[in-house]
């Protein structure tokens, strides 16, 4: 794997991982260590998305509300949740809906422009640490601005704010705060943590999104901000299969469950640390870099897994279950078409045009070894 990078305000840096640690450099003519400052600067850059909220497609959290608002509407929507929480996984769910505050601003007028009631009503999100659930009016309303370039915009609007309650109920099924430690549990993320292997927001928020997208179908997929992250978590499905991510997820089990799987493919303990530590890397540096090969590397090592996968699947699988299994995992690869659906520039992503000449060299040649060991 050549050297991984992300372009920062034209400054180029490097990634290498040892020891289970990610070290970060300048690239400037040659490697070179960050000096004080820019190692507290770009430390910044990498961790201000980390904190107890929890946010949506639609906003952030607020810190206040003291009591269910529409309580029959949240349960409604948590008694679908409850039914694909393995059984055993549930003490959080159970948990925190006995005491989780609400302000769903179902009724608001959205007609109006730019005035609200209160400012902490214009954002949305879960608050781990205080068990709260808020959906702004100011995001409802550009919901709903969003909604007018669709053929039918109240229906739209109507699924798109059920999805957005329901990530949200995901997050609060997921969740462990500890109040004396100050320490938040939600899916497979910790904070406040100093240990990389536990900071997992990426892939937390696009599993998150996975099971809010199951419960309400039709949902516009482009428009999450944590789609990409699907993309990539989709793709695991089809290597190490979904009910790992389901019971690791619900009872806080951090990503070491995923881990162990992968490490049962490819026996590299650093190759599958990399893997995760990239999810999240590339989460943190959306919007911030120029261009980075941090997500074609991320699809890189996955089909490393999906060659070994499909070895071991040879051998006590048909020709169609295998050839399910590729044209599956193929409709999740991030491809430059779906970068641009997501309004991203395909050429910032340096090694996605490779993975899928990659891919299409695996697939074709495991279906030929398939038929040439079938007429043997």
């Amino acid at each position: 794997m050549n050297n991984q990078y992300f372009i920062i305000d034209e400054e180029k840096y490097v990634i290498i991982y040892t020891d289970k640690k990610a070290n970060i450099y300048k690239d400037n003519n040659g490697i070179k260590e960050l000096n004080f400052d820019e190692e507290k600067r770009i430390n910044n850059k990498l961790n201000v998305k980390y904190s107890y909220i929890y946010d949506s497609m639609v906003g952030n959290i607020v810190y206040k509300n003291d009591g269910i608002d529409r309580k029959d509407y949240v349960i409604n929507i948590a008694a679908w949740l409850e039914k694909i929480i393995p059984s055993d996984c549930r003490s959080n769910l159970y948990r925190n809906i006995q005491t989780l505050r609400t302000i769903l601003n179902i009724n608001i007028n959205l007609s109006k422009n730019d005035t609200y009631s209160t400012g902490s009503e214009t954002v949305a999100g879960y608050n781990t640490s205080n068990n709260m659930l808020i959906i702004g009016e100011k995001s409802l309303q550009e919901l709903w601005q969003a909604a007018q370039s669709y053929p039918n915009p109240q229906e739209f609007y109507y699924r798109h704010y059920a999805q957005t309650l329901l990530h949200e109920l995901v997050h609060m099924a997921s969740s462990n705060y500890n109040s004396v430690s100050g320490v938040s549990l939600c899916g497979f993320d910790k904070y406040p943590t100093n240990n990389e292997n536990e900071k997992n927001r990426g892939l937390t928020e696009g599993f998150t999104e996975i099971i809010s997208m199951a419960g309400l179908s039709n949902t516009t997929e482009y428009s999450s901000k944590y789609y990409m992250e699907v993309c990539l978590i989709n793709q695991l499905f089809f290597i190490i299969g979904h009910n790992t991510f389901l019971r690791a997820y619900f009872s806080n089990q951090g990503i070491c469950p995923m881990q162990d799987e992968l490490y049962d493919l490819i026996k590299d303990p650093n190759k599958c640390y990399e893997l995760f530590r990239n999810i999240e890397l590339n989460y943190n540096i959306r919007g911030l870099c120029s261009e980075q090969n941090i997500l074609g590397n991320i699809q890189d090592s996955l089909l490393d897994y999906l060659e070994k996968k499909l070895e071991i699947m040879s051998k006590e699988n048909s020709i169609e279950e295998i050839s399910e299994v590729l044209k599956n995992y193929e409709i999740m690869m991030i491809t430059p078409e779906k970068l641009k659906m997501m309004n991203e520039n395909p050429q910032n992503y340096y090694g996605i045009a490779e993975n899928i000449i990659r891919y299409e060299a695996i697939k074709t040649r495991c279906l030929l070894n398939l038929k040439d060991n079938r007429k043997k």
